[in-house]
């Protein structure tokens, strides 16, 4: 009763901050993953899982390379965020993010970065054409690509 109740208590103390990056994180993988969870090691250690959509947890070293990438981004797309409502928006600048990521989650990191534009100005370097084709196809008029 007392483990269901300090449970209980941790599910319920999840930082505004890494809520944010599970959104993003759920985005980013499509759904696969629902967002971030809180797991504990056999010595009480708090380690960040992605929280399955189906139910279930997966530890980051349980994580394909794309998939901790897309971690990765979800983690620092937040805090940029997050730091942007308590100071001068920085812009986001990125140079081959989705190097790991297949076209379906390339998209879906586009997408991540239009959603973040209100808030941080996000800059995308690559030199990956197709990378240019996505955002071009899935983001319209609201993308401008500049071609060097």
């Amino acid at each position: 009763m007392l483990g269901q109740a300090v449970a209980r208590h941790r599910a319920g103390q999840q930082d505004p901050l890494v809520a944010r990056a599970g959104a993003l994180f759920c985005a980013l993988t499509g759904g696969a993953f629902s967002g971030l969870a809180q797991i504990y090691d056999e010595a009480d250690t708090p380690k960040l899982a992605g929280q399955r959509a189906g139910g279930g947890t997966v530890a980051i070293e349980g994580m394909s390379e794309g998939t901790r990438d897309q971690l990765y981004l979800a983690l620092r797309l937040a805090y940029l965020e997050d730091y942007a409502g308590r100071a001068e928006p920085a812009p986001f600048i990125g140079d081959d993010l989705f190097s790991t990521f297949d076209e379906t989650r390339t998209g879906y990191g586009l997408d991540a970065l239009a959603a973040i534009g209100t808030r941080v100005q996000p800059i995308l370097f690559t030199h990956h054409r197709h990378v240019a084709d996505i955002a071009r196809d899935r983001l319209g008029e609201s993308v401008d690509v500049v071609t060097l």
